[in-house]
């Protein structure tokens, strides 16, 4: 599987910590990477979307 330079930086920015989208963040911009299993989400009392990295997005990451 291909990523693109920016899914490939998201998920290398996701290797340190979880990261929380702000208000106007586009997710479909990362919506490939759930899809596959890379990252995990968690929506947010306050509407923002808290992202994960998963073990196998750990591994594209670092491919």
């Amino acid at each position: 599987m291909e990523l693109t330079d920016l899914e490939r930086d998201f998920l290398r920015k996701l290797l340190g910590e979880s990261w929380v989208s702000p208000p106007t963040f586009d997710h479909e911009i990362v919506a490939r990477l759930v899809e596959l299993g890379f990252v995990e989400t968690e929506p947010l009392p306050s509407g923002d979307i808290d992202y994960r990295i998963t073990d196998a997005g750990r591994a594209a990451a670092t491919a």
